[in-house]
């Protein structure tokens, strides 16, 4: 893994992959990743010692993030069909070639040395763009064509963790100024929750931390603008999967636990409409 730097917010992005790759082997009919395996494999990343992918409620919320993410995206698009969809710090994420999308305006953006990255082990769309930018550098705003009369949706898989809460707060609240009419979904933990992100990146051999979390995300996020509205929070194992995941025990058991104690979840924010 020369190419990214050890213990790096970056080179996280090897969990969800390696994670997704074995999650498509063993339920290729929940969400068909055909990407994953083959860049685990350009790649060369190994993880089968890490005892964090032996565990198979780890390697299963890989895949059904992104089966999260791609069934908010539809949600979307049905009202707003020629919308833009964003993908904040994609990574190494396949989300537009696994739903098949050759429609609709795709932006994926992360940090240059991830984008380097996706330009050598996925093959892009005509319709995508892969745009190298700092988050927190709201200059990339200028970089997405934006019609108030398309709409544009926004996924934050993994990404908000390695955030403080302010530089969410100041996000979120940028991107409901400048794009109304917007949505965004992203995965979100409570405090129990962010001691587990924090253990399982650590059994993956990586010294970064997770800092963000949410506990009410309702009363949260619409406190922080008025302009961040009908903001709605799901079951991040079963608010959106049916079937058959369900045949693991071990799987239902976690899902059990996250959903009664509040630990993961899925959150969907909305960016007021104004009058222009």
């Amino acid at each position: 893994m020369s190419e990214l730097k050890e213990n790096t917010v970056q080179q996280t992005l090897c969990m969800p992959l390696w994670g997704r790759a074995i999650a498509a082997e063993h339920y290729p009919e929940l969400f068909p990743d055909h990407d994953a395996g083959r860049i685990v494999k350009e790649m060369g990343v190994d993880w089968s010692d890490k005892k964090l992918y032996r565990f198979q409620y780890m390697w299963m919320c890989c895949l059904i993030r992104q089966y999260n993410m791609a069934w908010e995206v539809r949600n979307y698009l049905k009202e707003h069909p020629h919308a833009a969809v964003v993908e904040l710090g994609a990574g190494l994420s396949c989300l537009r070639r696994q739903m098949g999308n050759e429609t609709n305006p795709w932006y994926c953006l992360d940090m240059e040395n991830v984008i380097s990255l996706r330009e050598k082990h996925i093959l892009h769309g005509k319709l995508e763009r892969n745009v190298a930018c700092d988050l927190n550098d709201f200059s990339w705003f200028d970089r997405i064509d934006f019609r108030r009369s398309d709409g544009i949706v926004f996924t934050a898989g993994v990404l908000f963790y390695y955030f403080e809460k302010k530089q969410v707060r100041r996000l979120l609240c940028a991107m409901a100024e400048r794009f109304p009419g917007g949505m965004v979904t992203f995965d979100a933990v409570n405090a129990v929750g962010l001691k587990g992100v924090n253990a399982e990146v650590k059994m993956a051999g990586n010294k970064t931390k997770s800092f963000f979390s949410l506990e009410r995300p309702k009363e949260e996020l619409e406190s922080w603008s008025e302009h961040i509205v009908n903001v709605a929070e799901r079951d991040y194992i079963g608010g959106y999967l049916k079937g058959g995941w369900r045949k693991s025990v071990v799987a239902r058991i976690f899902a059990w636990v996250m959903w009664t104690f509040h630990m993961g979840f899925m959150v969907h924010a909305e960016f007021r409409e104004r009058q222009q």
